[in-house]
C-alpha cells in the first residue's frame, strides 16, 4: 500500500472543503497511510489561528494531528 504525505494546502483544503477536499477523504478513509510533517502541522495551526483565533488553532491542529501518522 503507498502512503501519501500531505502538505499544508492539502489539509487546509480538506478543513475549509475547497477543491480537492474529496481526494483527500478518499485517501484518508480507504486506508491509505498518511504523512504530515510537525511543520506542516504548525502551518495550520498558525494560518488558523491568524485567521480565526487562537482556539480555532488549536482545534485545527488537533483535527490534522488525528488524521495523520505524524
Amino acid at each position: 500500500m503507498r502512503g501519501f504525505l500531505l502538505d499544508t494546502s492539502a489539509l487546509l483544503a480538506l478543513r475549509d472543503n475547497e477543491p480537492g477536499a474529496n481526494r483527500i477523504s478518499e485517501l484518508l478513509s480507504d486506508g491509505s497511510p498518511c504523512y504530515g510533517s510537525f511543520m506542516t502541522l504548525m502551518e495550520v495551526f498558525y494560518r488558523v489561528w491568524n485567521d480565526e483565533g487562537e482556539t480555532a488553532g488549536c482545534e485545527a491542529y488537533a483535527d490534522c494531528f488525528t488524521l495523520l501518522m505524524v
